[in-house]
């Protein structure tokens, strides 16, 4: 058996209303999402216990169900409705009872959303696999880290730092990078991602992970402008936002593919490659849930 079914076995056990939607999204792309969720299970059970994949099942379809909840109040709005920064920040970002269980839904839904599955594609093949030789890599906002120790996995020859905003969410992330055996070449540290800049000396890192960060932000202005004068001139970009897509702190509201892209080309960037896949919704919605992903690179 692979590891990845041991998360689809507790989905079976502990979320049974999303557990066929996931597997169907699963066995439809086994090579793309095995990549991502074999590792995860070693690292998950070797950092938690094999009681691990129960506690994640759970988290995913608390999280399922608050996005539903979240698009039937966007449908009656016809706006985001974000709770206050500072209520995200306590209830969100710095509680743990509601970040650890947000961090394993964060990553489940790369392989078991059908709107995700491409990231995951792009993410490997166009991402970490055409890294510079040696290269130097910043996530901002890096979660529960996910993103980072794979292409760490992927790519033994290259130095990652991380970066988040939430202590609950670094504390994961750090717990799988000591099961990962990456702790030489991979950090995680408590940070705002646009406080300063990161990267090696002179300023410029070869490789910037920002995944499904711009739609927290009030303003996602300022994240273009660090991307754009941290990434090297040879260096490569992987972004990624939320389309019309509520959620308690998606703060930014997206509604067409061409603003996040906009706003990269104004601070100097160029997008070579760019997907964006649609979740399924009732008919007669007026809005339509997005997962939208580029490759950046400076012009």
């Amino acid at each position: 058996m692979e590891s990845a079914e041991l998360f689809l076995e507790a989905l079976d056990r502990k979320a049974k209303m999303f557990a066929r939607s996931a597997r169907m999204t699963f066995e439809a792309n086994r090579e793309l999402c095995s990549w991502l969720l074999n590792p995860l299970a070693r690292w998950a059970e070797s950092a938690y216990g094999s009681t691990v994949f129960d506690v994640a099942a759970r988290g995913y379809a608390e999280y399922c169900v608050g996005v539903a909840k979240a698009k039937q109040i966007y449908e009656r709005a016809g706006s985001y409705t974000p709770e206050s920064m500072p209520e995200i920040m306590s209830g969100v970002y710095e509680y743990e009872g509601y970040m650890v269980p947000y961090m394993w839904a964060a990553i489940l839904i790369y392989p078991f959303w059908p709107s995700m599955v491409s990231h995951i594609a792009m993410f490997r093949d166009d991402f970490v696999r055409r890294l510079p030789r040696n290269a130097t890599v910043v996530e901002l906002a890096a979660g529960h880290g996910v993103l980072s120790l794979l292409a760490a996995e992927e790519r033994p020859d290259i130095q990652i730092l991380g970066t988040d905003i939430s202590p609950p969410a670094v504390a994961v992330a750090n717990r799988l990078l000591a099961a990962s055996g990456h702790a030489g070449r991979v950090r995680f540290t408590v940070k705002d991602a646009l406080s300063a800049d990161d990267g090696d000396g002179d300023g410029k890192c070869h490789g910037i992970i920002s995944a499904m960060l711009a739609e927290h932000l009030s303003d996602p202005t300022p994240l273009f402008k660090t991307i754009s004068h941290q990434i090297a001139q040879d260096g490569l970009v992987f972004f990624s936002t939320a389309l019309e897509s509520p959620q308690r702190d998606h703060v930014f509201e997206y509604n067409q593919e061409s603003q996040p892209l906009h706003m990269a080309e104004i601070v100097g960037l160029r997008a070579t490659r760019l997907v964006s896949d649609a979740s399924t919704v009732p008919p007669g919605s007026r809005f339509l849930p997005r997962a939208t992903a580029m490759i950046l690179r400076s012009r």
